[in-house]
């Protein structure tokens, strides 16, 4: 695990962050605008304003200290082998997309080959422009090799779709996924989109006014943090794998434990997805009900009864070896007798959910 733990006083709160991340995968600091998520990365980076405010800092990395106040460790940015994508690319100018992205290259020596990063992020016909040549999503797949060919440690990305509009934004995304899935390079990664979240977040820290809240794995924390989710009470996730595409109907069949259906298009056979179910919008119900417009209907096992603090009642249960919640009233689950290892059904809408 990488440790990060910083405390610096702000302008209008103490940051005091303590936190430990996975060495491989992409680890997304979630929270509201204002929380201190980027202030977290440009300590990180090295990147520091009004070092005298800082009253703790500790940030080791594959073994070697980058930043220990108490030991007077503070490495330089451009020696900490870490690289930074910002929410605005910050190219060089002056200098066409090829002299960009060989910037560290040629100071780092990469073990990536150059040519083959042009060609898997598809920037080789945009070699010879400038960076007021590009579009907005260009810029940013510039910048990714550009960050890659420095030979990093760990990747900063912050909020590096958010400038860019929808149709740019997907585009982005699979190449963010190649970075960790194809190159193996650890990743922190701000982001407020819920959306951005569920693609790419293998292990999550929340924060808000300048602390951590939680953190873990996302389907954990969608079930205990409303403010990740932005909902009142809890929701959910499902992992699953597209198992069949009706086009006709514009659904897709997810296997995940249970077949369910959802709302999609473009979308591949055997492809892994990851969707979430707000709790409010899911029903119980003791036998499958006939005629109704909700088209899941799936078995489950109750697993787990909570009252949260509006006085509703969170049934957790299981559908095969993953949790789903519902949040119904206490006389609900009164009228159906719920109690741990009843057998029910749970429904919901193939619209229903967020992927």
């Amino acid at each position: 695990m990488i440790r990060i733990k910083y405390k610096k006083r702000m302008n209008e709160f103490l940051l005091d962050v303590d936190f430990k991340m996975p060495e491989k995968g992409v680890t997304v600091l979630f929270g509201p605008s204002g929380s201190g998520k980027t202030s977290v990365l440009n300590l990180m980076a090295g990147l520091n304003e009004n070092e005298e405010n800082i009253q703790q800092s500790e940030f080791s990395l594959n073994g070697k200290i980058i930043d220990d106040l108490n030991n007077k460790i503070n490495i330089e940015p451009w020696l900490r082998n870490v690289a930074y994508v910002f929410q605005d690319h910050r190219l060089f100018p002056h200098m066409t997309t090829e002299e960009n992205i060989l910037f560290g290259y040629k100071r780092r020596k990469s073990e990536l080959n150059p040519d083959e990063l042009v060609e898997k992020f598809k920037i080789k016909e945009l070699l010879n422009h400038r960076p007021d040549q590009l579009s907005g999503g260009q810029k940013q797949r510039v910048a990714m090799v550009r960050a890659l060919l420095s030979q990093p440690e760990l990747i900063i990305l912050d909020e590096p779709l958010s400038a860019l509009d929808y149709q740019s934004r997907q585009e982005l995304l699979p190449y963010i996924e190649c970075i960790h899935k194809e190159l193996n390079i650890p990743m922190i990664y701000v982001s407020h989109d819920i959306k951005e979240v569920l693609r790419l977040a293998d292990y999550i820290v929340v924060m808000d006014k300048g602390n951590i809240i939680d953190q873990g794995d996302i389907a954990d924390l969608c079930i205990t943090q409303p403010l990740l989710t932005q909902e009142e009470g809890a929701s959910f996730i499902l992992k699953g794998t597209v198992s069949k595409i009706i086009t006709e109907d514009k659904l897709v069949q997810l296997d995940c434990g249970e077949n369910i259906l959802i709302t999609a298009e473009n979308m591949q056979l055997d492809q892994k997805l990851r969707i979430l179910i707000h709790a409010r919008d899911v029903s119980l119900c003791l036998s499958q009900p006939k005629d109704s417009s909700i088209l899941n209907c799936i078995p489950i096992i109750i697993d787990e009864l909570q009252t949260d603090k509006n006085g509703k009642l969170r049934v957790m249960a299981k559908i095969g070896k993953q949790t789903m919640v519902s949040l119904i009233s206490h006389r609900s689950a009164h009228q159906l007798n719920i109690e741990k290892g009843k057998k029910m059904f749970a429904q919901f809408k193939a619209t229903a959910m967020i992927k």
